[in-house]
C-alpha cells in the first residue's frame, strides 16, 4: 500500500487511507482506518506530515458533510509512527482518544478512554468495533475488530510488508506476543488490516505463518547453544547466519527477547555472559 494513495473501501462503512510515516524500512507508511457512517471511528491517525494529514482530513470532511460525526480516536499502541496525528486531530473533531493504559502511561498527549481489552464502540449500521488486548510488540498493544465484517485492524501484530521487532528495550515480550497471535487468530478474521502494508485475505495462513518463524527461530537459539555458542554475541552470529549483517543491531533486540523468554520457560540460564543450557 503506497503512501498517498486514495481511499480504498475495504467493506460497506469500513475505509482505509495509506498514509506515510517515519517507520521502519521497508514500510514507509501506516495504515489509518475510519469506520462508520453517522458515528465514526479512526483508528490511528498517525501521519506527522501535513500534505498526509489533509488527505484524512479531506475524507473526514465529506463523511461529516453527508451528516458523520468523529466520535473516536483509536490508538493500537505508543510508538510514534502510528500516534502522530493523534493529538492534533482530537483538537480538530473533539472526537476523545482511546487506548490501554500502557499506551496512554508512554505518550506525550493525554488519553481520554482507557481499554483495557474487552470493550465495544457502538457506531451505527450494525458496525460495532471490539477490543482485543495483544501485548508482546508493545505493552498496551490492542487490536480491533469490526463485528459485521469481521475484518481485524492487526496494528503492528503482523505486516503486509517487513517483519514485527520484540524489542524488550522497548517493553516487547516474546512469550506475550506469541500469546497474542493466538489470540488474533481465535478471533477468526476475515481479514487483517496491518498497520503496515497491503490487506491480508489469508489471516489463518498469516498467523500461522508468524508463529512458525518464532518458534523456528527459537529453536535456532537453543541449536546455537548447543553448539557452543555461550555467549550473546556467539548465539548472535549462529541464531541469525541467515540474517544480513547490517540487519544484526536490530536481530539482537529480537535474540535478546528470545533469550528472555528461554530462561523464564527454565531452558537456559544466564551468569553475567555466560549462557548454558538446562536439562
Amino acid at each position: 500500500m503506497l503512501a498517498g494513495m486514495a481511499t480504498h473501501e475495504l467493506a460497506d462503512g469500513v475505509r482505509v487511507l495509506g498514509l506515510r510515516t517515519p517507520t521502519l524500512p521497508p514500510a514507509t507508511a501506516t495504515n489509518t482506518l475510519v469506520v462508520g457512517r453517522r458515528r465514526l471511528a479512526v483508528i490511528e491517525p498517525a501521519t506527522p506530515y501535513d500534505e498526509e494529514r489533509r488527505s484524512l482530513d479531506a475524507l473526514l470532511e465529506r463523511l461529516v458533510a453527508a451528516g458523520g460525526e468523529v466520535v473516536a480516536i483509536l490508538l493500537t499502541h505508543h510508538h510514534m509512527d502510528h500516534t502522530g496525528y493523534a493529538a492534533e486531530l482530537r483538537a480538530r473533531t473533539g472526537a476523545p482518544i482511546f487506548a490501554h493504559p500502557e499506551t496512554a502511561a508512554r505518550l506525550d498527549f493525554a488519553v481520554d478512554e482507557r481499554l483495557d481489552g474487552g470493550e465495544t464502540l457502538e457506531l451505527d449500521d450494525g458496525l460495532a468495533l471490539d477490543a482485543v488486548f495483544t501485548p508482546g510488540h508493545a505493552p498496551g498493544h490492542l487490536v480491533y475488530r469490526e463485528r459485521r465484517t469481521g475484518l481485524v485492524y492487526a496494528g503492528d501484530m503482523v505486516a503486509g510488508e517487513g517483519t514485527i521487532l520484540i524489542d524488550p528495550e522497548d517493553g516487547g515480550d516474546m512469550r506475550a506476543y506469541l500469546d497474542s497471535l493466538a489470540r488474533l487468530e481465535a478471533l477468526e478474521p476475515a481479514a487483517l488490516v496491518p498497520s503496515h502494508g497491503p490487506t491480508i485475505d489469508q489471516p489463518a495462513a498469516c498467523v500461522q505463518r508468524y508463529i512458525a518463524h518464532r518458534l523456528g527461530r527459537e529453536q535456532k537459539v537453543m541449536t546455537a547453544i548447543e553448539r557452543g555458542a555461550a555467549d550473546f554475541d556467539a548465539a548472535l552470529a549462529l541464531a541469525y547466519d541467515d540474517t544480513p549483517k547490517f540487519l544484526w543491531p536490530l536481530a539482537a533486540r529480537s535474540l535478546e527477547a528470545h533469550l528472555i523468554k528461554l530462561e523464564r520457560d527454565g531452558q537456559i540460564r544466564r551468569r553475567e555472559k555466560v549462557i548454558e543450557r538446562l536439562g
